[in-house]
């Protein structure tokens, strides 16, 4: 917008007058000119029409007698008027009588005819015409045409009206600057004034007051302004200068202050570096606590052990189980408070690496099964959600999670229920997140306690402690655990109805590892129980596998459904029964289910049960049920044993006999695989896994002679599992070194760590390598790497053909029966498959670390990443024997980082390592030889718990852990003592093979119910 820059209040003044002027002249102006024009034309018009009738009226006679002539000359007097430039008469018929043109108009057109009576102007003149009328008859018409100069008149008038406009605005401009100056001259001098005021700073300056109207106003108030200022300037110098006094005193202060700051902040530091320096005596002082206690405790344990294998009577071995069982105790709890102070020291390290729901949730339906004991409980472990391959992350610490709120819902709740769920909350193409919830009926928790609930040391109330137990640290180490996974947990609870705990993770997807193993066929499944929940949750089950579940509520029920589809000409592919069932039970059912089917076509029946399943083994007609359940039952373990059971029969049902239940050939049968590692062990146990799955294997002990072979030849292997820290040459250098030689740029490389850390798996992944499979080795996860590395498709083994799977884990009551302190024998054999060598792998173990905890401290002193490197050795090592607290211990000290010492975990390893070397002695000291000479003198108490435990394992129809616990019976038997027991074995009859144990302990006296 244009904005007119006028800085004077006077030129302000006269722009306001001389527009205001301007506009008002100019619209009278208008008015005025308007006026006239169309006066002009009226008058103009009318002085025409009124030539028109004294011409008609001289021209009427001539018409009348019709004299052409006399028209003529009337028209000829129009000469003397210049302005008249064309004329004429037509009579009553239109015809033209008479015309006149004057010179100058001779291009004037003479109508053809006359139109009607009127006048009007066009192209720079006016024309007219008029009826010519004797005594009211009209006997002709009279055109005439004027000259009308429009556009002179105009030139005319508006320069005489401009002129006149001119001269006003001028005469008012004159008189405007004569009167504005009333106006104008104070604010001027107010203004003047002010200017000095701001120029000089002096504010004893006045305006004079020379009217009385609002300039005066306004000069009274700027110098009541200036007196204003001029106070409070003085009072401001007065302030100024005690300011100035004031600040040379803080001055002084400050200088004071900032030396006692310095000497308080020297204080501070000081006290902090006691602070850490308490701190780290706090951890070293648990971690010596935790060593001071661990070996008396482990004398305790072992010597306990060792009597619990010798000779007791029944209140002697009951009480040496006590002890053992609050020696176990005491070390969970020592455990707790270990973990505990990790999480106060920020040491408490996160996996991340791939692993299944399916199987940490297989693990915690063995421990919350084991648990419960003699409680009435019903557990649930509701199915996975739809989620495809493997997710990353921890699956020790989500386990230890799961375990530790399964185990105080255990403990706080009497009766009713215990639910385990997974929600999948979102997902998308790189994450997942899921909600895990744990729910029981139990006492519940005060609205008030819930705040708190998850605070170290905290329970419901004081008398939760005497009642139940416990640290109170159980529950701090999972909030601090789900935050570590970036996660959330919570509680719901109303008190007498039970409570859920929840938390929250988000997993990353796991490269998809999956390889083309076939599905059992659809089935249709009936589920009999009289528990709603518990039904409902197993057909939630099947139907998670792909099977069709239907239900009912009872043994009648279950009886009239399956006669009901039997006279549909159909029937039911498996059964699932629930033992305990008001009425007709489990096992009357399934009795008359098997009287009613007696040929091939009768379903397979599973018994499910949350009681003793040796009581239930124990039962008359048992020998109808193909297989047994312990609730809680998970997808995994529905699938095995419908599978098992299947596989015992040989055949079944036409239906599920054409199913694709083949077994798999060999996993990797002919693939060429390097293996490198520094640590025999290590090597022996990747040989023996890949050998026992068809590769072809080759080994080296580093990185260089990796180098070396591969160079030589080049076309011998399809992928190289490579340890990444060795000596001379580690196997990230070997792989940098391998990626720059073109033949080589394309060879599959996994990454073999002691851990599954992330620092880790990004360092593998920038050397060069592909993956990474943690140590000790997950034998599934290893086989689907190279698969997916190398493209190899396993195809189904012919029929007849012969695999040489490895063993399936063992059950938890048989390791809980090989177990010793610090080596969980049962997993060790899963791996390694043969008692000698196994024995044989630990000797060599004890003889190569015996001194390794007292030289360790003084190697991290001298070299701590060649520390680092031995013990990232002893990790892969202890996980590979299955030598669990020392790999978990090894793997603390080296999350440590280089550079760092690691301090409290050095003395945490080396009590876990003493543990562990104490308990190999035991374990390899047994010689066959020893007990075959005292064949005849069973000891009851170490055959006893084998014996149980083997019932376990042929209850879960796991012929592999039944071998294993066979071998390790054999010594302390008879040499034909188990021959019938192994023909049953190898003939898959493990019903019988039930029997034979039962009878071996009737032979020797020995009481299974003692041992259990």
């Amino acid at each position: 917008m244009f904005r007119l820059r006028l800085r004077s209040v006077r030129h302000k003044l006269l722009l306001m007058v001389l527009v205001a002027n301007f506009f008002t002249l100019m619209a009278a102006g208008a008015a005025l000119f308007y006026h006239d024009l169309m006066e002009n034309r009226t008058k103009t018009a009318a002085e025409l029409t009124t030539l028109a009738g004294i011409l008609g009226q001289g021209s009427a006679a001539a018409l009348e007698f019709d004299d052409p002539k006399v028209a003529h000359e009337n028209l000829a007097q129009l000469r003397a008027n210049p302005d008249i430039v064309a004329a004429a008469i037509y009579t009553a018929t239109g015809t033209l009588f008479a015309q006149y043109v004057d010179n100058s108009g001779r291009e004037a057109a003479i109508p053809a005819g006359p139109e009607p009576e009127g006048f009007r102007f066009e192209n720079g003149g006016l024309v007219a015409f008029k009826h010519i009328r004797i005594q009211r008859t009209t006997v002709g018409t009279i055109y005439l045409k004027e000259r009308y100069e429009l556009a002179t008149w105009l030139r005319d008038y508006l320069f005489i009206l401009g002129s006149v406009l001119l001269g006003s605005l001028a005469l008012g401009l004159l008189i405007s600057a004569w009167l504005q100056r009333w106006v104008s001259g104070p604010i001027q001098a107010v203004s003047t004034v002010a200017q000095r005021v701001m120029e000089q700073r002096n504010y004893q300056l006045r305006a004079d007051k020379t009217t009385e109207d609002e300039v005066g106003q306004l000069a009274d108030s700027f110098n009541g302004m200036l007196q204003t200022l001029e106070h409070e300037i003085a009072e401001r110098s007065g302030a100024e200068t005690a300011v100035r006094t004031l600040n040379a005193e803080l001055e002084q202060r400050v200088a004071g202050r900032t030396t006692e700051l310095q000497i308080a902040n020297q204080t501070l530091v000081t006290r902090t570096e006691e602070a850490e320096t308490a701190n780290r005596a706090k951890a070293d002082f648990l971690a010596n606590m935790s060593h001071e206690i661990r070996t008396p405790m482990n004398a305790i344990l072992g010597l306990a052990y060792l009597l619990d294998r010798s000779q007791l009577s029944a209140d002697a071995s009951d009480l040496v189980k006590k002890i053992r069982g609050a020696g176990r105790s005491l070390q969970s709890i020592i455990n707790d408070i270990l973990d505990f102070s990790k999480i106060e020291a920020g040491r408490l390290e996160i996996e991340h690496a791939p692993f299944r729901l399916a199987d940490v949730l297989d693990n915690l339906a063995g421990i919350m099964a084991a648990n419960v004991g003699d409680k009435d409980l019903e557990l649930v472990i509701a199915p996975l959600p739809d989620i495809a391959g493997q997710v990353l992350g921890d699956a020790l610490r989500l386990e230890q999670v799961l375990i530790n709120l399964t185990g105080n819902a255990i403990k706080f709740t009497d009766h009713g229920s215990i639910t385990v769920g997974i929600q999948l909350l979102s997902r998308d193409e790189k994450t997942v997140k899921l909600r895990f919830s744990v729910s029981d009926s139990g006492i519940g928790i005060p609205l008030d306690k819930q705040a708190n609930i998850f605070a170290a040391f905290a329970q419901a109330d004081v008398s939760t402690t005497r009642r139940f137990g416990g640290t109170g640290l159980g529950l701090t180490i999972c909030r601090h655990l789900v935050a570590k996974m970036n996660g959330e947990i919570g509680v719901s609870s109303q008190p007498g109805r039970g409570s859920e705990f929840w938390f929250t993770i988000p997993f990353e997807w796991s490269a998809s590892t999956d390889y083309a193993l076939p599905e059992m066929a659809s089935l249709d499944v009936l589920i009999a129980d009289d528990n709603d929940a518990a039904r409902e949750n197993l057909s939630l089950t099947a139907r998670s596998i792909g099977w069709t579940a239907n239900q009912a509520e009872s043994g009648e029920a279950a009886i009239r459904k399956i006669q009901g589809k039997f006279d549909n000409k159909n029937a039911y592919d498996v059964l699932l029964l629930d033992w305990k069932m008001p009425g007709m039970d489990g096992l009357a059912a399934a009795a008359k289910i098997r009287h009613t089917f007696k040929d091939a076509t009768s379903p397979i029946v599973l018994m499910v049960t949350a009681f003793s399943r040796d009581d239930l083994l124990r039962q008359p007609g048992i020998e109808a049920v193909d297989g047994v359940l312990s609730k809680p039952v998970t997808s995994s373990t529905l699938y095995n044993a419908v599978s098992e059971a299947l596989h015992r029969r040989g055949h079944g049902s036409a239906r599920l006999a054409a199913g694709p239940l083949g077994r798999m050939t060999q996993r990797v049968e002919g693939v060429r695989v390097l293996v490198v590692d520094d640590s025999e062990i290590n090597r022996e146990v990747a040989m023996r896994i890949l050998l026992a799955d068809g590769a072809v294997v080759h080994l080296a002990n580093d990185g260089q002679a990796a180098l070396d072979w591969l160079q030589a030849n080049p076309e011998g292997a399809d992928i190289v599992l490579m340890d990444v820290q060795m000596p001379l040459m580690d196997g990230y250098e070997a792989t940098r070194q391998l990626r720059t030689m073109p033949q080589f740029a394309g060879l599959p490389i996994v990454a073999l760590t002691a851990g599954a850390f992330k620092a880790q798996q990004d360092a593998a992944l920038q050397a060069g390598m592909n993956a990474f499979v943690a140590k000790p080795f997950d034998v599934d996860e290893l086989m689907l790497t190279i698969q997916r590395l190398t493209h190899f498709q396993p195809r189904l083994a012919e029929p007849g053909q012969v695999n040489l799977p490895l063993p399936l884990p063992l059950p938890p009551a048989a390791s809980a029966a090989l177990d010793m302190p610090g080596i969980a024998v049962g997993k060790g054999l899963h791996v390694w498959r043969d008692l000698a060598v196994y024995r044989r792998f630990l000797t060599r173990f004890a003889a190569d670390y015996a001194d390794f905890g007292a030289q360790l401290s003084p190697q991290y002193a001298a070299d701590t990443r060649a520390a680092r490197a031995l013990v990232h050795k002893l990790h892969g090592a202890a996980g590979n024997l299955a030598l669990t607290d020392v790999a978990r211990c090894a793997a603390a000290a080296e999350a440590a980082g280089d550079g760092v010492h690691p301090g409290p975990a050095l003395v945490e390893l080396r009590a876990a390592l003493d543990t562990a070397l104490a308990s190999i002695a035991l374990f390899t000291a047994e010689k066959p030889a020893a007990a075959a000479a005292a064949a005849l003198q069973v000891d009851a108490q170490r055959v006893g718990p084998l014996l149980v435990a083997l019932l376990g394992a042929l209850d879960t129809d796991n012929p592999d852990g039944a071998s294993q616990l066979l071998e390790v019976l054999a010594p302390l038997l008879p040499p034909d003592a188990l021959q019938a027991l192994q023909a049953c074995i190898t003939d898959f009859d493990f019903r019988k093979a039930e029997a034979e144990v039962r009878l071996l302990a009737e032979k020797f006296d020995i009481g299974l119910e003692a041992h259990k």
